[in-house]
């Protein structure tokens, strides 16, 4: 064991783990309170004085992501502690990679002194033994693979014997109270899995059913389960159209427990992925049917695909209007004209009443046309107002003329040169491979063909391209032209939507009609710019 003095007293920071694996075992010598103990009696010996006790207790050694370790690591860059001490490497961590990661990088580079006890290793007096920790480390690892493999093992056992091994219970049952690994029916919560069905099946969407339960003031399966929410927002007690197609899809209700879907990408990450299905581990008959296996069916049945063609509209202020009150994206609805139904009104309106009506926000609506007219003249307002027509004059030389327009061309030119090239270089080799019988005759026609195509193609782009450059070169070097650029820019003649965005950072629309327009600059500060 390390003992010895040194001049320097160190403030240590003391890091105790202990995991549920562990603590099942029943091991008192890796107990909480005997790794305290163990390493007090150490730091009292070596003239160490413990800043702090960093415990995670409950936390595997897999991973990092631990509360204790992550303040640990916040007081070694905040320099309130120089030293770490752990009963053993194993307390730690046993993922070996990152163990060494922290062991051999982390603290050296951050002028750390580390000491596992039992391993008598202290990075203030290496003695050799930091040979054979990676070793340790790699056993470690070897040793959190086997207790995941057989963890897993005794999962899936579980699960194929029909015994819940989720967190989540699905919305509609419960945990027995005599073994919390069956699930039972859920009184209050049942009859509502029971509506969604028989509402689905009368023909109304998912959208409809969310809003209907939303309405009637039914708390939805989260809030139900008073499950812990990251945030509280303005639909955290609505439906949602998403939560009532993953009833609807469910086994669970008529009997079949379907787990093991998901399993992580590797033992070190959090991220799952979906299984395919012949992995699944399918129980039928292990939990209480809520609704028949007929209704079920007809409800899941295979829909008809319905070839809908759908145009999309790129209106002009789309992503920046938002509503004023519930602060969301508000989406553009085309209404058909009462008078004459060909008429189509584009209309912008709140999301969040679109999609959940009632008592939730309300409609905000705004033509889409009066808006556009609306922004535009104020935004003209404002340039006008607060331009200075010699700054944008040597803006226009600089911006328009040397960078959006001549270096695009140019650029252009150059990849369409660098494709001809290319094509000039695949002919020479077709001929080639038709002399060593690679390919055949009728082969080398069809592709030489193709090839020669696609070469007069890229040359008549790229004369059109070279007239191009060479008129743009006098057009925008003339005085007139560039004072109707500067004009039109200052008019807002026929804005693009890139443009407005680097202008504009939102528009919030209020129910009253009266809109707020967010700029991405500040007036004032650009007009005092040289």
């Amino acid at each position: 064991m390390v003992d010895y003095l040194t001049d320097k007293t160190y403030k240590a920071g003391a890091y105790l783990r202990l995991s549920v694996e562990d603590d099942n075992k029943n091991i008192e010598s890796i107990s909480i309170k005997n790794q305290r103990a163990f390493i007090k009696d150490f730091a009292l010996k070596n003239n160490i004085e413990i800043y702090d006790y960093y415990v995670d207790d409950g936390y595997s050694g897999g991973n990092f992501e631990r509360p204790a370790f992550k303040r640990l690591i916040n007081d070694i860059e905040n320099g309130i502690i120089d030293c770490v001490i752990t009963k053993d490497m194993s307390r730690l961590g046993r993922e070996f990679i990152e163990t060494g990661n922290y062991v051999f990088k982390y603290f050296p580079e951050h002028d750390v002194r580390y000491i596992a006890i039992l391993e008598n290793y202290d990075t203030l007096n290496p003695n050799g033994v930091e040979d054979i920790i990676p070793f340790k480390a790699v056993i470690n690892d070897m040793y959190l693979k086997d207790i995941s493999k057989k963890i897993k093992s005794v999962r899936h056992d579980m699960m194929k014997k029909g015994e819940y091994v989720g967190s989540s219970v699905p919305f509609g049952y419960k945990r027995s109270e005599e073994n919390n690994k069956l699930l039972v029916i859920d009184e209050y919560a049942a009859p509502i899995v029971q509506r969604i069905f028989e509402l689905k099946d009368s023909g109304k969407t998912e959208g409809m059913i969310a809003r209907t339960l939303s309405d009637e003031g039914i708390a939805p399966p989260d809030v139900y389960r008073k499950k812990k929410l990251k945030s509280v927002t303005i639909t955290t007690n609505l439906w949602k159209a998403c939560t009532i197609k993953n009833i609807l899809s469910n086994e669970a209700y008529i009997g079949n427990l379907i787990q093991g879907k998901y399993e992580r990408v590797s033992l070190k990450s959090k991220k799952k992925r979906l299984l395919p299905k012949s992995k699944w581990i399918i129980k039928k008959g292990a939990l209480p049917p809520i609704i028949s296996e007929e209704l079920f069916a007809r409800i899941n049945a295979p829909k008809r695909k319905i070839d809908i063609r759908y145009r999309e509209f790129d209106y002009l202020l789309k992503g920046l209007v938002v509503c004023g009150d519930c602060g969301k994206a508000m989406l553009v609805r085309r209404i058909k004209g009462k008078a004459d139904p060909s008429k189509i009104t584009p209309i912008y309106c709140c999301r969040t009443y679109a999609t959940y009506r009632n008592n939730v926000c309300s409609m905000h609506y705004y033509r889409e046309e009066d808006l556009n007219d609306l922004v535009l003249k104020e935004l003209r307002n404002i340039l006008i107002k607060y331009s200075n027509n010699e700054s944008l004059g040597k803006k226009y030389e600089t911006t328009l003329c040397d960078y959006d327009v001549l270096k695009d061309y140019e650029s252009s030119l150059k990849g369409l040169k660098a494709k001809i090239i290319t094509i000039d270089k695949a002919i020479s080799d077709l001929y080639k491979d038709r002399a060593s019988g690679i390919i055949s005759d009728e082969e080398f026609l069809e592709i030489k063909k193709d090839l020669q195509k696609d070469r007069k193609n890229l040359d008549e782009e790229v004369a059109n391209l070279e007239i191009l450059i060479s008129e743009s070169k006098n057009v925008f070097t003339d005085e007139k032209t560039k004072q109707k650029y500067i004009n039109d820019f200052l008019k807002m003649k026929n804005p693009d939507k890139e443009l407005l965005k680097t202008i504009i950072n939102k528009i919030e629309v209020y129910e009253d009609k009266s809109i707020k327009i967010f700029f991405n600059f500040n007036i004032n500060e650009a007009n005092n710019e040289k």
